[in-house]
């Protein structure tokens, strides 16, 4: 009965190194994959970089950009609200 307990722990122990190499070889896979990732993200975060660097440089330059402009007038004149209007409108073109 000993050699039927041995050819088992045997037979366990190839099927338990079997698994373990095939283990080995899906991390080996896995940490392959992402070392890409890493040398990926960290091409992009340098190109990211480079371009905020390029747009700060850019705006000390030429400056801000110039935001839009809202003029508030106060006038008042004895002309109906719609002919107002109207004088703004062909202003504005």
């Amino acid at each position: 009965m000993d050699s039927t307990k041995g050819k088992g722990r045997s037979s366990y122990l190839d099927l338990l190194v079997a698994v373990l190499k095939e283990h080995e070889k899906s991390l080996d896979e896995l940490v392959e994959k992402m070392e890409k990732l890493s040398e990926e993200l960290s091409k992009a975060t340098r190109k990211t970089d480079e371009t905020k660097k390029e747009k700060a440089l850019k705006t000390a330059t030429t400056g801000p950009e110039e935001p839009e402009t809202l003029i508030y007038l106060k006038v008042k004149i004895d002309r109906p609200i719609d002919e107002v209007i109207r004088i703004l409108e062909t202003l504005k073109e």
